[in-house]
């Protein structure tokens, strides 16, 4: 089974659209989106029509939210709040209840999927947390791969034999499985990039081929 992976769509219709059509290539069995489809971008109906039309699994994003939590929107900056209130105004009623039956983790095929931090925090940067909870996750937890988003930058975070490694990615790459080891990979962003390079990152997760393969795709 392939499973692309992808977080941070933004309401960038034009860069989701270019990706779905890079993966078209690999004959994707499933795709999960690991939540923010909505705010920063102007194009949040068109964006949440195609994640339904590929029937996309979605996660829900700290935008999400933000969305359905008037408490934790009041915590948004300005120039991040009116842009998010903007999306919900020009959506539909399909699209907000698409939205609003989003699940706060998924758990498939040997992989815990979710938006900030597992095995459930939807606000928590991967990089804010120690390696101390890392190793307690993993010791603790069944399955051997782990995908994130909401920081917009690609890592790679491997663990085995009681060691945590963290490595940006910088470039296409596959990662190959290994017996008594688990990885998590933040994959970065589709609509807004924050690393050093400008293109939207995705992966592809072969359950069969024990490997995953990290994608970045440049629209425009």
């Amino acid at each position: 089974m392939k499973i692309a992976v992808f977080s941070d769509v933004h309401s960038c219709y034009s860069k989701m659209a270019a990706v779905f059509e890079d993966m078209e290539k690999y004959k994707i069995d499933q795709f999960v989106c690991l939540g923010d489809i909505i705010g920063y971008g102007d194009k949040p109906e068109e964006t949440i029509r195609l994640l339904i039309e590929k029937n996309v699994i979605s996660v829900r994003g700290n935008h999400e939210l933000a969305m359905f939590s008037r408490r934790y929107l009041e915590l948004f900056p300005k120039a991040i709040k009116q842009p998010l209130l903007d999306n919900i105004a020009a959506i539909s009623t399909k699209s907000i209840r698409y939205l609003e039956n989003m699940p706060d983790y998924l758990k498939l095929k040997n992989s815990h999927f979710v938006h900030g931090t597992p095995p459930d925090k939807l606000t928590t940067y991967i990089y804010d947390v120690t390696d101390y909870y890392l190793k307690s996750l993993f010791n603790n937890t069944k399955e051997q791969v782990f995908f994130t988003g909401h920081t917009h930058k690609l890592k790679l975070i491997t663990y085995k034999d009681q060691l945590v490694y963290r490595r940006r990615i910088t470039e296409n790459r596959t990662i190959h499985l290994e017996k008594n080891q688990k990885i998590l990979l933040n994959v970065g962003s589709i609509g807004f990039t924050r690393d050093n390079f400008d293109a939207s990152k995705y992966a592809i997760y072969d359950t069969t081929k024990k490997q995953i393969m990290v994608r970045m795709v440049n629209y425009g």
